[in-house]
């Protein structure tokens, strides 16, 4: 039996696939601390509008057993992001942080908030990350960096960039179980 996921980790396996994702985080990284402040904006508006409307119903659907409800979606992603906020901000002190916080894409999460929690929860991670984003101008560990599982080391700003990434892809995910047949109508 397949081990309960958010959606196809295959992409994750895939040195083509993993190289692009370094790739998109080494060239967001590279334009700035403002152009990433901004893609951190622009991502959190994206997540508002993908949860725009959606009832906790809908967000409680699952297209098939081993695929992960929108709650869950989101609830994982919160989780993962507020790991790597707090890695972040260890690493811009100097402090080695070691490796990714635990509540991997294999961790199914559990769930108790409605979608408006989970949509306040977004919000309110994107602006800890914008606030975190700008206190990087001129810090001196910028270079320091702790390893993704699947991209390798990464380091302050690819890490900003990544939740960019982070996000799409779950937002992605939540697209594929509105679009599936059986999606509740409310």
């Amino acid at each position: 039996m397949a081990p309960e996921t958010m959606g196809d980790m295959t992409p994750l396996r895939q040195p083509d696939a993993i190289q692009k994702a370094v790739d998109y985080c080494t060239y967001q990284a590279d334009k700035g601390i403002d152009s990433l402040v901004a893609l951190m904006q622009r991502t959190a508006a994206d997540w508002q509008r993908c949860l725009d409307g959606v009832s906790d119903s809908q967000a409680d659907f699952s297209p098939a057993p081993n695929e992960w409800t929108t709650k869950e979606v989101v609830t994982h992603f919160l989780q993962a992001s507020d790991g790597v906020n707090r890695q972040i901000e260890q690493l811009t002190h100097g402090k080695d942080v070691g490796i990714l916080a635990p509540g991997g894409p294999d961790q199914r999460p559990k769930v108790q908030d409605t979608v408006a929690e989970l949509s306040d929860g977004i919000a309110v991670i994107y602006d800890e990350t914008v606030k975190l984003t700008r206190l990087l101008e001129g810090n001196p560990n910028l270079g320091k960096t702790f390893p993704h599982p699947a991209f390798g080391q990464l380091t302050i700003t690819q890490w900003i960039a990544f939740q960019r990434l982070h996000g799409m892809d779950h937002m992605q995910q939540i697209d594929k179980n509105k679009a599936d047949a059986n999606y509740p109508k409310a």
